[in-house]
């Protein structure tokens, strides 16, 4: 399922010309690690957010396939659209999505050195839940 919240990742936090986006930032490796060190129920919360963004385009932008199967215009305006929906089910299950793709996208040295913002330390790994 690793590979369904990749891709609802890299719709939300698309690279445009100045900014990087989520693929940029070591996405593949961040994922692996959060799943590790998260607890099942912040993973299945992720997961079940990536499967609502994956399977609501029906609804916002009126095409019957998952989010990963559209055009990249349709799919932007999909990520656009949901992000925004009075659904506070939906926008908590997106939530979620984004938390997880933030603290990837936001503790990149790339993305912290356009906000004028210095790298962070390296991880002590002095906390782990398990």
């Amino acid at each position: 399922m690793t590979w369904l919240l990749r891709d609802t990742i890299t719709a939300l936090y698309p690279r445009t010309p100045t900014m990087p986006g989520a693929e940029d930032c070591g996405l593949d490796a961040f994922l692996e690690k959060f799943h590790a060190e998260s607890t099942p129920l912040v993973w299945l919360g992720a997961i079940a957010g990536a499967l609502v963004f994956q399977l609501t385009p029906l609804f916002y932008v009126y095409v019957p396939l998952p989010a990963c199967l559209l055009p990249t215009s349709l799919r932007e305006r999909h990520a656009q659209r949901v992000t925004a929906t009075d659904v506070y089910l939906i926008r908590q299950a997106l939530f979620m999505v984004k938390f997880v793709a933030g603290l990837c996208w936001g503790a990149d040295p790339k993305v912290r050195a356009k906000f004028a913002l210095p790298p962070l330390p390296a991880d002590p790994g002095t906390w782990r839940t398990r």
